[in-house]
């Protein structure tokens, strides 16, 4: 277990397992967004016992909860892990699915006028479209 790894669990509050270090390993060195079972099949060889996919789903719901991750859903019912938890937004391709990170900075343009009714703390957006190049609007991460 990386020391990184080891003190960004304990710094959540999270009791660094081998079974989260490596699932949140993976995550940390990948920009993918990849889907619970995705991690699965990412992880599933990297320790000498075997590991579980209710494993895998009980550490991201935990790591969300802590902090750790961030869940985006970028279709109804299907979830993906981001470690990347700076303000920021996504792009989803709907052609090939690649899921981009849109900073923060880009949207500043989006006004919310939601009048009395709502005070907003925190928003996040996701836009669906068609990527022109595989380097905008933002960096590709899957």
């Amino acid at each position: 277990m990386s020391t990184f790894i080891e003190e960004l669990l304990n710094k959540h509050g999270v009791k660094p397992t081998p079974q989260r270090a490596v699932i949140t390993d993976f995550l940390v060195n990948t920009c993918s967004h990849p889907t619970a079972d995705e991690v699965f099949q990412a992880v599933s060889d990297k320790l000498p016992v075997s590991l579980s996919r209710a494993t895998v789903y009980n550490t991201l719901n935990c790591l969300v909860e802590a902090g750790v991750l961030k869940e985006v859903v970028t279709e109804p019912g299907k979830a993906r892990y981001d470690a990347k938890v700076s303000d920021h937004h996504h792009f989803v391709d709907v052609s090939t699915g690649k899921v981009f990170d849109i900073e923060a900075e880009q949207i500043s343009e989006l006004k919310l006028d939601l009048g009395d009714k709502f005070k907003v703390h925190n928003f996040h957006v996701t836009i669906f479209g068609d990527a022109k190049d595989a380097k905008s609007p933002g960096e590709e991460v899957s």
